[in-house]
């Protein structure tokens, strides 16, 4: 009977830590501390902590529902018979 090939080996093994090189970690950290955050504020509707200039100042619960009903008043009545 015939063995098996054995697989090629693998430079590190399963599950290790894959190593970033320093020049890089240290540019993505810098990128990571100049990036601006958004500035937040209250939602217009229930006052929720998040809501941005974009989102119509309002925070992403108000807006989903807003969406969300906008969605049923366009959706066309059911045809009654």
């Amino acid at each position: 009977m015939k063995r098996k090939a054995k697989p090629p080996q693998i430079s590190q093994p399963p599950g290790a830590a894959v190593v970033v090189p320093p020049e890089l970690l240290e540019t993505a950290k810098l990128a990571a501390l100049d990036a601006k955050p958004k500035k937040t504020h209250r939602c217009h509707v229930c006052g929720a902590e998040g809501a941005t200039e974009q989102s119509e100042m309002l925070c992403w619960v108000c807006r989903r529902l807003k969406i969300s009903a906008w969605r049923e008043i366009e959706q066309p009545a059911p045809a009654s018979e």
